[in-house]
């Protein structure tokens, strides 16, 4: 093999990359150290807009709630915002690059205008798009809980990184060799990841596979 590649995301999310792989001689190994478990909730507070920041969270709301009529949904990037449409509902914002969570933030801020926005999300959220926002005018609830289970990884040429928490998964039985490139699946990893102390090559700007495949 020309050389190896890591991706902290399941293997069944990635068929574009694992034919990619399999057509430029390259081993893949692909592995989220991340599991997710349903909170129960109550939305306590009334809203106009609810933001979803992952099909995760979309998924795990719709569990457990229904959406309001007239409600303005928004999304931070394509891939969230095609979860809502592939089950029915119409997506009044969805962020234009998925990576740059911080510009994201500011574009919805002025999407959004008076409106108040709930936030479905983790127990480890990093609040990229929350903080912005005065207390007054958003709800966060926590409607899953996300926790880290550690595996062993061969060493390998290439790191891709989707996610802090998937960092520290990794961290915990693994470290990174010097002379390795590391990808992160956006800005927030990619803070984290400097934040760690390491040098990180590649930043994906929109968060897709596709683009993935673009810049290996």
């Amino acid at each position: 093999m020309s050389k190896t590649i890591f991706i902290t995301k399941s293997i069944n999310e990635l068929q574009q990359l694992v034919d990619f792989c399999f057509n430029n001689n390259i081993e893949l190994i692909a592995h989220s150290f991340l599991q997710f478990e349903a909170i129960p909730f109550t939305i306590e507070k009334p809203f106009e807009a609810i933001f979803f920041g992952s099909p995760r969270a979309v998924d795990f709301y719709l569990a457990q709630e229904t959406i309001p009529e007239n409600t303005l949904l928004a999304c931070v990037g394509e891939i969230t915002a095609k979860s809502l449409t592939d089950k029915g509902y119409s997506v009044a914002y969805t962020g234009v690059s998925a990576g740059d969570t911080s510009q994201i933030a500011k574009d919805f801020k002025n999407f959004i205008g008076d409106n108040r926005i709930l936030f479905p999300q983790s127990n480890i959220s990093h609040r990229s798009i929350s903080s912005e926002f005065s207390i007054e005018k958003i709800e966060e609830i926590n409607i899953y809980k996300t926790a880290t289970y550690p595996k062993t990884i061969p060493t390998c040429s290439q790191y891709i990184f989707t996610s802090p928490s998937n960092v520290d998964g990794f961290l915990i039985n693994n470290s990174i060799p010097v002379n390795c490139q590391i990808i992160a699946w956006g800005k927030t990893t990619e803070k984290y990841l400097i934040e760690k102390g390491f040098i990180v090559q590649k930043t994906l700007v929109n968060s897709t596979v596709e683009e993935l495949v673009g810049v290996i």
